[in-house]
């Protein structure tokens, strides 16, 4: 007997976020764009920073761990989690902002094996739209389900896209206007 289910491997919250709250968050990002925006690294950022644009071309920046938005990313990862992979999690590891302007693109790649604590791993991800996307062409966010498929996510500002660390995923190329997302990771023991 076969009882084994797979689970998602990602999940959309569309509108779960309050217009109201989306602006304080939006006002939240432009006192943030202040700070130091650079290239998006790819690879352990903490020990092995390498910049290749031909892989990643975005600009990105972090907040701090006691900002208020770590903790409303960090309840919609609870209840995915709790809903779907039951995994061992113990913090949330910052907020990246991430700006994609024309030309801009993030390659396939996986999150899983991040992290500047070797005793932890980035197990789940998530990606906020912050961006109304009649201001922008190009910029998908693409996931690969567990079955091979490639997954588009819902291009409506406010959508949060909760995902397994270890899914391929990818922001396609940014062809006009701009396109900013709030991206986050919980961390837990590595998976053995």
């Amino acid at each position: 007997m076969n009882d084994h289910i797979v689970s998602q491997s990602h999940i959309f919250y569309t509108e779960v976020l309050p217009s109201n709250l989306l602006d304080l968050m939006e006002e939240e990002i432009r006192k943030l764009q202040n700070a130091n925006f650079a290239s998006g690294p790819i690879g352990d950022t903490a020990n092995n920073v390498v910049i290749n644009p031909s892989i990643r071309n975005s600009q990105v920046s972090f907040t701090s761990e006691d900002n208020w938005m770590v903790s409303i990313l960090e309840h919609y990862f609870k209840i995915s989690n709790k809903k779907n992979w039951e995994y061992d999690l113990d913090y949330l590891d910052l907020i990246q902002i991430s700006r994609y302007s024309q030309g801009n693109h993030y390659s396939w790649h996986s999150d899983y094996g991040t992290s500047s604590n070797k005793k932890l791993t980035r197990k789940l991800s998530a990606s906020l739209l912050m961006s109304d996307p009649n201001t922008y062409t190009g910029g998908d966010l693409e996931l690969i389900d567990y079955h091979g498929n490639v997954i588009t996510a819902p291009r409506k500002k406010g959508t949060l896209v909760v995902f397994d660390s270890r899914v391929p995923h990818r922001v396609t190329k940014i062809m006009s206007g701009e396109r900013t997302s709030l991206v986050a990771w919980m961390l837990g023991p590595k998976l053995i």
